[in-house]
């Protein structure tokens, strides 16, 4: 005796388009998880490109504070209008907001030390 399946049960479950198969749908998963694998070696090369600069000593500017009128907090005080500054350590002076961009794209552009760290080449005594 064959058991028809109840339609009910089935509605919903047809999820490929009519010219596709399941081989079609199991390519394009892994297709999107080798593009999130990708994804992700790259953002932990530029991860660890970002920490090596902190590790050498030098300030990488990942977070400033612009101008305000009036000033929330203390460190506000010192700043012009459109100038920003950096609280990620080393508390340089931006320009503008350009400024600030450009070298947190490349902190060693024109890199500035730690306050409380000193650089690898003072630590291992040899110097520029």
């Amino acid at each position: 005796m064959f058991i028809a399946p109840d339609p009910a049960l089935a509605e919903g479950a047809h999820l490929l388009y009519a010219d596709e198969n399941s081989a079609d749908e199991l390519e394009a998963i892994l297709t999107q998880r080798l593009d999130v694998d990708l994804e992700m070696a790259q953002m932990n090369a530029e991860a660890d490109a970002w920490h090596a600069v902190r590790d050498r000593g030098f300030c990488n500017h990942g977070s400033a504070i612009g101008y305000r009128h009036p000033p929330v907090h203390e460190v506000q005080r010192l700043l012009k209008p459109g100038q920003l500054i950096c609280t990620a350590g080393c508390d340089t002076v931006f320009a503008d907001e350009d400024d600030w961009y450009a070298q947190l794209d490349d902190p060693m552009l024109n890199p500035v030390p730690l306050p409380r760290c000193s650089t690898a080449s003072e630590k291992t005594g040899s110097g520029a």
